[in-house]
């Protein structure tokens, strides 16, 4: 089989934004730099700029492939996601490595990583390969599928992803299929494999690890906010802040151990209306220094009348760790953007862990083109209105097909005893470049 020309994608894509941000970025490099590619026949750029316009264009990608409007069989594309060769997580990191250099160039101030996570649901599905029973944190209820664990970088109104790993469950129990059998150890897909079957904890500390001299502080809700965690990111020079939650976690304050309780009884009084919080420096057990900031809590469904936030940057008043861990909202934001607009969890329905995975690396591609293009307007728009530009993007009639609706309506036009303009007619069409075929049916 010949090999198609690169150029070709020029010609499949029908959005300038995403051509724009592809020749901005090398993507035909990083995809080669991530291992992700193709030995023959339709490019690889050509079929994952294909992948990026599905979402957009509002109509499937098995109905474009049984039309014949992409480049290549359906099995180009089911190859080319089930590749166990493809490292995907690195060509997150490293495509957002340069989205992010541009960012900080850009915008003023510091940035943050925000770590979270999310269900990945495939709810009806039972034969895919790692299913697993996922527990909710928003409902506590189970689902079948997967957990996202998701790294973000936050600066400005900008939300950038930069790692992730699609978990499963390290209880055996839990797994409803096991991973697929004689898989060569030393391929990406192996390893992603053993990664979901892993400690979160451990893919936690290992995608923030990557990311070291990129920002001073790590943010994370009360899931994540666990000694360990404080320590281990202190070890490799960040400093987390994350909201504590009521546990049987010690914290020792002038020689004695308290819970978290005893401490906010023991701040209580110097909380008022006009004042409603306060710090107090403490210690983890194995002596880490740590910054406890109990904050009242107002909401009418609370559990509890406080909250609060621990640090190990004892720099930070009162103020600045409110208003920094505030910033940790904005990766709840992004998992609403990716899951209502770009087809998480719903547009691959495969069995296959590396297409699943595939999957998530082109809406989180997704997700970077809406926030480079936000970057370039004069008015930042919201994500819901960025989507609606890039989906009318996709939708203008471009050149060839404007052209060839006006010369079937003159074909229809022509008197049929008209012979010297009907003959006009197809000697112009002849003349036209090759990639106006399609016009060959007007003649």
């Amino acid at each position: 089989m010949t090999s198609i020309a690169q150029e070709f994608h020029d010609e499949q894509c029908r959005s300038k934004s995403i051509l724009g941000f592809a020749k901005e970025f090398l993507l035909a490099k990083t995809l080669d730099q991530a291992n992700i590619r193709k030995a023959q026949g339709v490019g690889v750029l050509t079929v994952f700029l294909q992948l990026l316009t599905v979402v957009f264009s509002g109509v499937p990608l098995s109905k474009s492939l049984a039309d014949g409007e992409t480049a290549g069989a359906k099995d180009v594309y089911y190859r080319f996601m089930n590749s166990t060769s493809a490292n995907w997580t690195k060509f997150i990191r490293l495509l957002s490595s340069k989205i992010i250099a541009r960012v900080m160039a850009v915008l003023p101030g510091n940035g943050v990583i925000i770590l979270d996570d999310t269900i990945h649901k495939r709810a009806r599905s039972k034969k895919v390969e790692l299913l697993a029973r996922v527990r909710d944190h928003n409902d506590g209820r189970y689902y079948s599928g997967f957990r996202c664990l998701t790294l973000c970088f936050h600066l400005g109104k900008i939300t950038i992803p930069i790692d992730f790993r699609l978990l499963s469950s390290c209880n055996e129990k839990a797994r409803i299929n096991d991973a697929r059998p004689n898989l060569d150890k030393r391929t990406n897909g192996y390893k992603l494999r053993q990664s979901a079957i892993g400690q979160s904890f451990q893919s936690a500390i290992e995608m923030i690890g990557r990311q070291r001299g990129l920002v001073r502080h790590v943010l994370f809700d009360s899931w994540f906010a666990m000694p360990v965690m404080f320590k281990s990111l202190r070890d490799m020079d960040f400093h987390g802040v994350g909201m504590l939650k009521a546990s049987n976690n010690l914290y020792r304050y002038k020689g004695r151990f308290y819970k978290l309780e005893a401490l906010f009884a023991l701040v209580k009084p110097f909380l008022h209306r006009n004042d409603s919080f306060a710090s107090m420096g403490v210690e983890l057990r194995d002596g880490t220094p740590f910054s406890i900031t109990f904050v009242l809590d107002s909401r009418p469904h609370r559990k509890r009348e406080w909250l609060a936030i621990g640090t190990t940057d004892l720099t930070l008043s009162s103020q600045q760790v409110i208003a920094l861990y505030s910033r940790r909202w904005n990766i709840e934001v992004f998992f609403k953007t990716v899951k209502s607009y770009l087809g998480f969890a719903r547009e691959c329905q495969s069995r296959s862990f590396d297409a699943i995975v595939c999957s998530v690396a082109v809406v989180f591609t997704r997700h970077m083109i809406l926030t480079w293009v936000n970057l370039g307007l004069p008015t930042p728009e919201t994500d819901g209105q960025l989507f609606l530009l890039m989906f009318d993007e996709i939708h203008e009639c471009p050149f060839p097909e404007a052209l060839e609706l006006v010369l079937r309506e003159i074909a229809s036009l022509c008197n049929q005893d008209n012979a010297l303009l009907d003959l006009s007619l197809r000697d112009f069409i002849t003349a036209l470049p090759c990639y106006f075929n399609t016009l060959k049916a007007v003649s």
